[in-house]
C-alpha cells in the first residue's frame, strides 16, 4: 500500500436518492442529474413545565447548485411545489461532489442546527454584524455500509435570509434556505480491520473554502476507556506532538487537506475508536474510525490418515489456534464414501476450554473418540472451522480405513491347534529320549 496516496476532502455524493421511511436514502443513477438528496432535519425543544427535551425530525431536501440540464431544473420546480423545506447549497470552493463514488447505493443524511451560544463565528468572506448572527448548520452524510462519513458546515447569512425569504414552514425552518458549504471533514472507511503486526492507515481529509491554518488531533479510546491523545498538529506553529513513535502523519500533505494517520505494527492494545478532529477558526469537525483486530485461526488435526482394525478406538483431535476475536466455531463432520449428501454432524464431540496466548489470541480443541466400524471404511471425517476473519471456512480432513478383525472362534481354534502340536511334539521328544537311553543289561 502506498500510504502517501490519500484521498483529499470531499463529500461522496454522486448518485440519485430515493428516501425510505426510516430516513435512510437509497441511491440511484440519477443523482448527478437531479443533484438533490433527501435528508432528515433534527432539532429539539424544551417541553413546558416538565423541562424535558423533545427531539423533532422533519423531512427536508439538500439541493446542490451548479450547471443543470433543463430536465433537472424542471424536476426541481416540480419537487419544490411539495410542502418540504429545502436547503440550497450555493457554489463555493468546498465541493461536496469532489470525490463522488459511483458504487454508493445507500446514504443516510441528517441536518441539524449548529448552536453558537449567541456568539459570532468569524469566517473570511462573511460580514460581521453586531445586530444579527449568521445561522449555522451541520450536515452529516453516512454510507449505510460504513464506506464513508462526511460532516459539512453550512452557513446562512442574514442577507441570504432576506434575499431568499420564501416563508416559514415549521420549527423556524424556511421553505427555502440558501446556504454555503464552507468546511467539511470526511473519513473512509468507518471500520478498519487488520491482522496483528501490520501497518494501518486511518484515512481522514478536510476541505475549507479559504486558506487557513488548521489544528489536527487524533484521539484513541479503547472500549470502556477514556480518550487518549496520540497525535497533534498545530498549523499556526507547525509543531507536532505524539505519544507513540508508531504513529505519524503526512505533514507535507496537510496543506492539501490530508489529515490521515499511519499507525505501525498494530497489536491488541491498539483496538478501539480513533477520532480525527480538525479545527479551523471556531469550528471543529470530527469523524471516528473503528479499528478491529482480526487474526485468522490455524487449524491442525492430530492425524493425516487413519487405519484401524474393526472395534479399535482412536481419539480424533482438531486444534484451532491463534485466532481473534473470541468467536470461532468448529464442527466434526462425517462424509460417507461416494455419497453426495450433506455430511452428517458428528455427535458426542467435546471441547476444551479456551486458552489465551501472550499476544492476546485464543486457542481451543474439539475432539471425539472414534470406535472403528466396517461402515466407516473409506469415510472422511472433516473438522470445519468458521471465524469472522475468514471468507470461507477452513477444512481439515482425515480418511479412515477399517479392516476386518480376526474372529474369536478362529483364534480359539488356532490356540487349540498350537496346543495339540506342542503336546505331540513333547510326547515325541520324550519317546525319542527314552529309546536312546542305554539298557542296563
Amino acid at each position: 500500500m502506498n500510504y502517501r496516496t490519500c484521498l483529499i476532502a470531499g463529500c461522496f455524493l454522486c448518485i440519485g436518492i430515493a428516501r425510505n421511511l426510516n430516513g435512510i436514502a437509497t441511491a440511484g443513477s440519477s443523482f448527478r442529474k437531479s443533484r438533490q438528496l433527501s435528508c432528515v432535519f433534527e432539532t429539539s425543544k424544551i417541553i413546558p413545565l416538565s423541562k424535558e427535551i423533545e427531539t423533532i425530525r422533519l423531512n427536508v431536501r439538500l439541493l446542490l447548485s451548479g450547471t443543470e440540464s433543463k430536465e433537472a431544473q424542471r424536476s426541481h420546480s416540480e419537487n419544490l411545489q411539495e410542502n418540504i423545506p429545502s436547503f440550497f447549497v450555493e457554489e463555493s470552493s468546498v465541493d461536496i461532489l469532489q470525490h463522488a463514488n459511483e458504487d454508493i447505493n445507500a446514504l443516510n443524511c441528517r441536518i441539524s442546527t449548529y448552536f453558537t451560544a449567541n456568539t459570532q463565528i468569524i469566517w473570511p468572506g462573511k460580514e460581521i454584524r453586531a445586530s444579527s448572527l449568521d445561522s449555522w448548520f451541520i450536515c452529516t452524510i453516512k454510507h449505510t455500509a460504513e464506506k464513508f462519513a462526511t460532516t459539512a458546515f453550512l452557513v446562512q447569512t442574514r442577507q441570504e435570509n432576506e434575499n431568499h425569504n420564501q416563508g416559514q414552514l415549521s420549527q423556524g425552518i424556511a421553505e427555502q434556505s440558501h446556504v454555503s458549504a464552507v468546511f467539511l471533514v470526511h473519513t473512509r472507511p468507518l471500520v478498519v480491520k487488520s491482522a496483528l503486526s501490520k501497518d494501518v492507515l486511518f484515512d481522514c481529509a478536510f476541505s475549507i473554502d479559504h486558506q487557513a491554518d488548521v489544528t489536527i488531533q487524533w484521539l484513541f479510546r479503547r472500549k470502556g476507556g477514556h480518550k487518549k491523545l496520540i497525535f497533534t498538529y498545530s498549523g499556526s506553529s507547525k509543531q507536532v506532538e505524539h505519544t507513540t513513535d508508531r504513529a505519524e502523519m503526512f505533514l507535507e500533505e496537510i496543506s492539501k487537506g490530508n489529515a490521515s494517520l499511519l499507525l505501525r505494527n498494530v497489536g491488541m492494545r491498539d483496538e478501539g475508536t480513533y477520532s480525527c478532529s480538525v479545527s479551523v477558526s471556531s469550528l471543529t469537525g470530527e469523524q471516528t474510525i473503528q479499528l478491529q483486530i482480526e487474526e485468522k485461526p490455524t487449524v491442525i488435526v492430530n492425524v493425516d490418515s487413519l487405519s484401524l482394525v474393526e472395534g479399535e478406538q482412536h481419539k480424533l483431535v482438531c486444534d484451532i489456534r491463534n485466532y481473534y476475536p473470541l468467536d470461532a466455531q468448529a464442527q466434526w463432520l462425517r462424509e460417507l464414501k461416494g455419497s453426495r449428501k450433506v455430511p452428517d454432524v458428528v455427535k458426542n464431540v467435546l471441547s476444551s476450554s479456551h486458552r489465551q496466548s501472550s499476544n492476546g489470541t485464543y486457542s481451543f480443541s474439539r475432539y471425539f473418540l472414534l470406535t472403528a466400524s466396517l461402515e466407516d471404511n473409506g469415510h472422511t471425517y472433516t473438522c470445519r472451522v468458521d471465524h469472522q476473519s475468514l471468507q470461507s471456512p477452513i477444512r481439515r480432513s482425515v480418511i479412515v480405513k477399517v479392516r476386518e478383525g480376526t474372529s474369536i472362534i478362529w483364534l480359539l481354534l488356532l490356540l487349540l491347534g498350537l496346543t495339540v502340536c506342542l503336546t505331540v511334539m513333547l510326547c515325541y521328544l520324550h519317546k525319542v529320549r527314552s529309546t536312546a537311553k542305554p539298557k542296563p543289561y
